[in-house]
């Protein structure tokens, strides 16, 4: 498929209120918003100004320590599907709305807003193809949407978010919340609008990635889905009649799960909104951060030899966690799942602490015949076997360690192998100089340089034996992604993958319309719904999940957390269905980087019930006295 780098010459101020003027008239290369829309060629550097703004949603300082270009994977870290090691989660223990990652989200999404706006305002004077100009408008309509709904289900649940129909800066936003219904209100409005456009087309699959009518249908319906949520209304039948739109646009499920998320297979049928991305070495270094047209998902997310061929050793300081993993059902036979139980595997895991569990996930030091490996091996093991107590640590099977670990992941959703680097599955990376690839082996614990490739090289040490794959922490094993990271010699350059990320496909359509049928009390309808989802990778869909509407919603809830993993979509669910604190915060303190063997169960959080709306930024609240601020928040 092409893909179409929207440039763009024009560009509405990175951050909201935090210029002048938010189209800067006075930078070289720059052209007012009166000039933008005086002819189609200018205008259209406007309408790509609107897909720009889709990068970069999150701050990446409080994730990976860096200033880079993080993309909607990063929101994982936030949900009960990911996690980080970094400070990010300063953010569920400190209360403060003067936290960065608050105000640069509501500059994210005002800078959408704005752009959107400009868009929607410029275009009708602007002389060219009346049937572009609606299409365009269309899609202006439909991104700001997009905008504002993120908006308002961080900033705005109970207490509304501003309403802008025109472009402010930092003199003129001076409104204060809209409620939450007039929100809502507004968003349906403007994709209805879009939809009752006649020249916005019904699809762009396998085209330019920008949005369609598919895509204001599938808005819409999360629009009356989501409200119905917060305000306890009975919108559910609206947005089952949306979702089903949808599929009469043309969008559809793509056949493999595993290569729906490679280059090869971008703009598929189940795409409707993704921030497409390509990698040009102009922006493979970190530094240099606008436009940024290539995703950094390889190198914060990918094991430490994935690379590309520019470079390897890749981080990954945000993770899957050990909760997620636990989600995936155990296929017993074509007919039959079960949820996944550690006992069954493992008997006496469950009741295992937290750092004897350790015993489980050690590597092998000694062969099937009980000859030693290596001695560095036996060593590193020995150190950790000290480490727990007696009764535990007799539990080690010298020759058969890994084998025993291998079957909790056997058998398992394929869902699973297509989206976690598990222990002790392969992993194709690159190899000393990025000259080559190697197959390594993802065992722990890793035990140091020793076990990178070169002269000192596992093969080398153990004959016949594949390298060790590590995190960039070899310390801890942790579940990474593979889900978008790609292995061997893929990628040009590592901090800059090519790979387009979505926002929204068609499988979300379909299990938001399952959770909607629920809420109606149509199971054998929400049934038939994730079947299809489920059908997909082979999983049989049970009767006896269906058979009450209570099991039938923590049934879908639960298709969603696997179906999703590594996409950033869990964080935004879990907020909606406000069940984060029980999914992440309570399961957190009993389960979370079970996987390490350290005695720690992971990072601190600290629950309070504002979490559920976001505070407005301190920063805007100083500037705007019009502004609530956000109550249970410390200003």
């Amino acid at each position: 498929m092409k893909k179409y780098i929207y440039s763009v010459i024009i560009f509405a101020c990175a951050s909201f209120f935090s210029c002048e003027d938010i189209l800067d008239r006075s930078s070289p290369g720059k052209i007012d918003s009166g000039s933008m829309w005086s002819s189609e060629n200018l205008a259209e550097q406007g309408v790509n100004g609107m897909y720009q703004a889709l990068r970069m949603p999150v701050w990446s300082g409080s994730l990976v320590g860096a200033n880079t270009n993080l993309g909607y994977y990063a929101w994982e870290a936030f949900g009960m599907t990911g996690q980080t090691n970094k400070s990010a989660y300063g953010l569920f223990s400190d209360g403060n709305a003067g936290n960065t990652q608050f105000s640069s989200v509501w500059k994210w999404c005002f800078t959408g807003i704005n752009r959107a706006n400009d868009a929607i305002n410029g275009l009708p004077n602007t002389p060219m193809d009346e049937a572009k100009k609606e299409q365009w408008m269309a899609e202006a309509k439909t991104l700001r949407a997009f905008f504002y709904m993120r908006l308002v289900e961080l900033y705005g649940r109970g207490i509304g978010v501003p309403l802008y129909d025109e472009v402010v800066t930092s003199s003129t936003a001076t409104k204060g919340q809209s409620s939450e219904a007039e929100v809502w209100d507004s968003i349906i409005q403007s994709l209805t609008d879009a939809i009752d456009t006649p020249n916005f087309p019904n699809n762009t699959i396998g085209k330019s990635g920008r949005v369609s009518k598919g895509v204001a249908y599938a808005l819409r319906g999360k629009a009356y889905l989501m409200r119905s949520m917060s305000l306890n209304e009975n919108h559910y039948a609206l947005a089952v009649a949306d979702f089903e739109k949808v599929e009469a646009m043309g969008y559809s499920l793509f056949g493999n799960y595993a290569d729906m998320f490679k280059v090869s297979n971008e703009g598929n049928s189940e795409m409707l909104m993704v921030v497409q991305n390509i990698a040009l070495q102009a922006w493979a270094d970190a530094s240099n951060l606008e436009p940024q047209y290539g995703s950094s998902v390889q190198k914060y997310c990918a094991p430490y030899q994935a690379g590309s061929k520019d470079s390897r050793g890749c981080w990954n300081d945000i993770q899957i966690s050990p909760a997620a993993v636990d989600y995936f059902e155990v296929l017993v036979d074509d007919s039959t799942v079960k949820p996944f139980n550690w006992n069954d595997f493992i008997p006496g895991y469950n009741e295992t602490g937290y750092a004897d569990r350790m015993v489980y996930f050690l590597r092998n030091t000694k062969n099937s015949a009980g000859v030693d490996l290596h001695a560095n091996i036996t060593r590193e093991v020995n150190l950790k076997l000290g480490a727990i107590s007696s009764a535990n640590s007799a539990k080690y099977l010298p020759s058969g360690n890994e084998e025993r670990i291998k079957t909790v992941y056997a058998n398992r959703d394929p869902r699973l192998a297509a989206s976690i680097v598990t222990p002790y599955s392969s992993f194709v990376g690159v190899n000393s100089g990025s000259t080559g690839v190697d197959e390594y082996i993802y065992r722990w614990p890793a035990l140091g340089m020793i076990y990178f490739d070169g002269a000192n090289a596992e093969s080398t040490l153990v004959p016949g034996m594949k390298s060790t794959l590590t995190s960039n922490n070899s310390s801890v094993l942790i579940y990474m992604f593979r889900k978008f990271v790609t292995e061997g010699l893929e990628l040009d350059y590592r901090n800059t993958s090519p790979v387009d990320e979505p926002i929204l496909r068609f499988a979300d359509v379909l299990l938001m319309k399952a959770e909607a049928l629920v809420e109606l009390n149509k199971l054998s309808d929400a049934k038939s719904a994730v079947a299809q989802v489920r059908s997909r990778v082979g999983m049989p869909t049970m009767d006896k999940y269906f058979a009450s509407q209570s099991d039938a919603r923590n049934y879908v809830r639960d298709e969603r957390r696997r179906e999703f993993v590594g996409e950033g979509v869990n964080f935004f669910d879990e907020m909606r269905w406000k069940t984060i604190k029980e999914t992440k915060f309570e399961y957190a303190s009993r389960t979370a980087l079970q996987v390490t063997g350290a005695s720690a169960v992971g990072p601190t959080y600290v629950w309070r019930d504002s979490w559920y709306t976001w505070p407005v930024p301190k920063e805007e609240a100083e500037k705007n006295s019009n502004l609530k601020r956000t109550p249970g928040w410390t200003y």
